[in-house]
């Protein structure tokens, strides 16, 4: 057990055994000149995700991971990661995907920051080379969700969707968590936006997944993330608090 963890890294896994492995090495490389925990959390996957990561974690004797399988039927990304908050000990959280689509090498700069900010958010839409090996479905809807983002904040913000963030664990706790899927991740921006919190941004660019598919669903998301920008939009007129 570790005391006065500074970061607690949450990764949510569904059927990523043949990510796991890797993505916990690659992780492992990136982490240093801080206190950390790694909690990866795995929403009953099919396959070998539970099992891999317990060999991983018990091959490298660190006592600083810890694996957990959320007990409940599947409610999404966002159920996860509220499950893996749960148990983190961290001054700061950060999430990072199984399939290893975020540029992690970038962490060491994102915790420097935070210590002077309360949020810090990867953006990969400020520098439009970062954004080509994007599908070209997730830039479209982007396109349109900017613009959304600008009435709902009355600010224009290049990327407050993208999971890859880091902010501190009890002032982002405090406003309140709510979605079980992939629209935490703006309720987490928006919240701390709205609440005046300091954000900063770093320009990053995510890879491609190997192995696996991805689990966003534009049809099941979708809902999520238009609430999202309707309670932002209420809550900054003041006509109905969302925290």
């Amino acid at each position: 057990m570790i005391e006065d963890v500074e970061l607690s890294i949450i990764v949510p896994c569904l059927n990523e055994e043949d990510n796991i492995t890797e993505a916990l090495d690659l992780l492992k490389k990136n982490l240093s000149d801080t206190t950390y925990e790694v909690i990866i959390v795995d929403d009953q996957s099919a396959d070998m995700t539970f099992d891999k990561s317990i060999e991983w974690v018990t091959n490298n004797n660190v006592k600083n991971y810890k694996v957990l399988r959320r007990p409940l039927e599947r409610r999404g990304y966002g159920a996860v990661i509220k499950f893996g908050l749960a148990y983190a000990k961290g001054k700061y959280v950060t999430f990072y995907s199984a399939d290893m689509v975020d540029p992690i090498h970038l962490l060491p700069n994102m915790l420097e920051l935070v210590r002077k900010n309360d949020l810090v958010q990867v953006s990969r839409y400020q520098n439009p080379a970062n954004a080509k090996d994007i599908p070209f479905k997730y830039k479209f809807f982007q396109f349109f969700f900017r613009r959304f983002v600008r009435i709902s904040l009355g600010k224009s913000v290049a990327d407050s969707t993208y999971a890859f963030k880091i902010f501190n664990r009890r002032k982002i706790l405090s406003l309140g968590l709510s979605s079980n899927r992939f629209s935490i991740s703006p309720e987490i921006f928006f919240k701390g936006f709205l609440a005046g919190y300091k954000i900063a941004f770093v320009e990053g660019a995510q890879t491609h997944r190997e192995h696996g598919v991805s689990k966003f669903i534009f049809h099941k998301e979708g809902v999520g993330f238009i609430w999202c920008l309707i309670r932002a939009f209420l809550h900054r007129k003041r006509i109905s608090y969302w925290f």
